[in-house]
């Protein structure tokens, strides 16, 4: 074997092993393209843990979710996350830790059905929801479920069903 062919083999392994350590060694997301998504994790959000699914990247721009009056003397403690997934899709999670005495038909204004999903019972409604990315609007679908774990109210925002259910399964 000459040292052009020993150098070339050489050196495309020593390439191989530095994209290798370099690929091992990235961050959640990596430099590349704008919709490249992180894989599945588990969040806490008011001492509830919550998986989310592939895609949905943490939005520091979160919408405020609103309690009606009769419930929010009762809220002791709230805690929110916002998540986007690439750049249209909404995800925003609220729990409230509440001092007692509310029931789930006091946050519904007649346009919630009760429903169960996975099991946990709870309100739940969809809206038409529109969204913009740059010049192009989005109509789509935004699905809301409201449920009581102990002493804590959940409220889940979504635009895609298979989302909440795939955090309550």
């Amino acid at each position: 074997m000459d040292k052009k062919t020993a150098f070339a083999i050489g050196f495309f392994l020593l390439s191989l092993i530095i994209l290798f350590m370099a690929y091992e060694g990235a961050p959640e997301k990596v430099a590349g393209p704008k919709f490249q998504t992180p894989a599945p994790k588990t969040l806490e959000i008011g001492g509830i843990n919550f998986t989310f699914a592939v895609g949905y990247f943490e939005d520091n721009a979160s919408q405020e979710i609103n309690l009606p009056d009769k419930v929010s003397v009762h809220v002791l403690n709230k805690s929110q996350k916002s998540f986007k997934q690439n750049e249209i899709l909404l995800l925003d999670i609220a729990v409230f830790k509440l001092d007692g005495g509310i029931d789930l038909n006091d946050l519904n204004d007649g346009t919630y059905e009760n429903k169960s999903i996975n099991g946990v019972e709870g309100i739940f409604k969809s809206d038409e929801a529109t969204t913009s990315a740059g010049l192009v609007k989005n109509s789509h679908p935004r699905y809301y479920f409201n449920y009581l774990k102990g002493d804590k109210l959940v409220m889940i925002q979504c635009d895609n069903l298979r989302t909440i259910e795939e955090m309550l399964s």
